[in-house]
């Protein structure tokens, strides 16, 4: 039997991505501030959907939005906008800094 990568390398591709966020977790990043057009929130934002971690699931939007459920119940952290990464419906410590959201989605 031929190894399959040379034969269909598109699915063994697909088939290792689903098998790193497998093993990875699922993880939730909800990116809550005052405005979509706000700075602050389109940086934490940007940082959520451009990380690494493996089928990660990203909502943005503003406090109190119900347009999304993960975003209920999440607040601004001194004013300023926050992001929330969660694992199995249990939150770490909210951060309000780029930087420190992508350390946060670095698998």
């Amino acid at each position: 039997m031929k190894a399959l990568g040379p034969r269909v390398p598109r699915f063994i591709g697909w088939g290792l991505a689903a098998a790193e966020a497998l093993l990875d977790g699922p993880r939730e990043v909800a990116v809550v501030g005052p405005s979509p057009d706000d700075p602050g929130t389109r940086e934490l934002h940007r940082a959520a959907l451009l990380a690494t971690a493996p089928g990660a699931v990203v909502a943005c939007g503003t406090p109190g939005s119900e347009e999304f459920p993960l975003l209920a119940d999440r607040v601004l952290v001194g004013g300023a906008p926050t992001a929330y990464v969660c694992r199995n419906f249990v939150c770490d410590l909210p951060v309000t800094e780029a930087d420190a959201l992508r350390a946060k989605l670095t698998p």
